[in-house]
């Protein structure tokens, strides 16, 4: 009997604890819901998750308090521009995730620099004609000055600048007129590469000598070989 008594009285005040807690989580909530009023609905709610998902993770409560009075400072901004919290950060979740280990860098969906574009677009025609006039030159015992280094390298410094610049403005999706400005730097292009093709054929052969095919294609393994490096290294996304 007396077991019964005292079982009942841990169920009684467990009871109790457990009302407590709930009533302290909801005036909690209550409370994030008061501080987070000038938010979408939408966005106060993402704001909800993710202090349940830091709580989930016990994160320190002033660190999150900081965190979270970041992103709700942030967020009042952007949802004037239209942006969801989910749109901005991801899922509570991962944004949780962010906040405690630090944002994990997902540059595969930033675009490359200028520098870095024209740099690998660059690499990427040297490689191309390396190979081109190393694979024809194996079939062919002529020569001639289109195939020599400073043609090839000439060439490929001004396909990559100008493809550069051309994805530059196809990534611009905000700007006005995007296709028909592309098109204009894709035919300057043109223009200036076969300007440039014209002006090197007058070049001596004796100071723009073509390689053997056996270095053109080794040139262009040597090519391919740095661009990937590279690519690795600055995580330059392919288009």
């Amino acid at each position: 009997m007396a077991d019964e008594d005292i079982r009942q009285k841990n169920q009684k005040a467990a009871q109790r604890q457990a009302e407590t807690r709930e009533k302290e989580r909801q005036e909690k909530m209550i409370e994030i819901n008061k501080q987070f009023a000038d938010l979408t609905k939408r966005n106060a709610e993402y704001m909800i998750k993710l202090n349940r998902a830091l709580n989930a993770q016990g994160y320190d409560p002033e660190k999150k308090a900081t965190a979270l009075n970041e992103v709700y400072e942030e967020l009042k901004v952007k949802q004037k521009q239209g942006y969801t919290a989910a749109k901005l950060y991801g899922p509570a979740a991962k944004k949780a995730d962010d906040i405690i280990n630090g944002p994990k860098r997902e540059l595969e969906n930033k675009p490359p620099k200028f520098w870095e574009s024209a740099l690998d677009n660059g690499l990427l025609m040297f490689v191309m004609f390396c190979a081109m006039y190393g694979i024809l030159g194996l079939f062919s015992k002529r020569q001639t000055a289109d195939a020599g280094w400073l043609t090839i390298v000439s060439t490929s410094v001004i396909a990559g600048l100008g493809l550069a610049g051309f994805y530059k403005v196809m990534n611009n999706r905000k700007a006005k007129h995007r296709i028909l400005r592309a098109i204009g730097v894709f035919l300057g292009l043109l223009i200036v590469w076969f300007a440039a093709f014209a002006l090197i054929a007058k070049i001596p052969p004796q100071v723009n000598p073509a390689f053997t095919p056996l270095a053109d294609i080794l040139f262009a393994l040597i090519g391919f070989g740095v661009r990937y490096l590279l690519k690795k290294k600055l995580n330059i996304r392919s288009f």
